[in-house]
């Protein structure tokens, strides 16, 4: 746990740190389908819940979550274990992709020593978060689990809240009817919730190969631009016809389906 009085200034300003520190934040105040908003207190995403103050856990449980959800994948589950939060469930979907870790330094290397030219895999990954069959399972699992939550309070988070975390956020954005250019502003919103998150794991690469190449690459990947976030978009289109295709035909989710989260969640 971290010195609680890092943290201070009662429930807003625990949120405050939280989003600073872990990228948590809600989707609360959102708009979506007709005219209505997402009801504040409700969904909620984050980056991996380490170092939390006792004050932070207690803020934790009274939000009464349905389930947290981790999308990392198992080794890094057992690495970064998701601390219990009182008595609320866990539930482990993990997706591949989307996650830079100091394992792939040796590939950047051979890169580099080939004369190639560091490529942002990025764009590639968020259109297989659309069609990749195991990665449309977890989020398929993912609104199951919404579903079954019956309208109350849940979590889902990956390692820095970012990729993982940011398109599981576009998945049920979109079941809520929310517009494309919302999706994107939520997307962006990270890139002020995470430069500690950022800074740490540069600083981990860095012990490694303190290189000036790779560390620049290694910061953009690390980054949010619209370039990702369209690129699942668009691939939704070119793979289904359209966002709510995806839906349907990708993760199964009907229109009846769509239509009871958006009785429960909007407002």
């Amino acid at each position: 746990m971290v010195d609680s009085d890092k943290t201070g200034g009662g429930p807003d300003g625990l949120r405050v740190e939280l989003k600073r520190r872990l990228n948590l934040r809600e989707l609360g105040g959102l708009p979506a389908a007709d005219g209505k908003r997402i009801k504040p207190g409700h969904l909620y995403r984050s980056g991996e819940l380490t170092d939390l103050s006792e004050e932070e856990f207690r803020l934790l449980e009274s939000l009464g979550l349905a389930f947290i959800c981790d999308l990392r994948t198992a080794d890094k589950g057992v690495e970064v274990p998701t601390p219990r939060i009182g008595e609320t469930p866990y539930v482990q979907l993990p997706v591949f992709g989307g996650n830079f870790s100091s394992s792939e330094i040796p590939k950047l290397l051979g890169q580099m020593a080939a004369g190639g030219k560091l490529e942002d895999p990025l764009p590639g990954i968020y259109r297989q978060f659309v069609t990749d069959e195991h990665t449309r399972g977890a989020y398929a699992r993912l609104v199951r689990a919404l579903l079954e939550a019956e309208g109350r309070p849940v979590l889902w988070h990956c390692t820095v809240g970012k990729d993982r975390t940011g398109f599981a956020a576009a998945v049920v954005l979109l079941a809520l009817g929310a517009s494309e250019e919302t999706i994107a502003a939520d997307y962006m919103a990270t890139e002020g919730s995470r430069a500690e998150a950022t800074e740490r794991i540069l600083a981990q690469v860095g012990a490694v190969l303190p290189d000036e190449r790779v560390l620049g690459f290694v910061r953009s990947v690390l980054g949010v631009s619209l370039d990702y976030i369209r690129s699942a978009l668009d691939e939704m289109r070119s793979a289904y016809g359209s966002t709510d295709g995806y839906l349907e035909q990708g993760l199964g989710v009907t229109e009846q389906e769509r239509m009871l989260l958006r009785e429960r969640y909007l407002e």
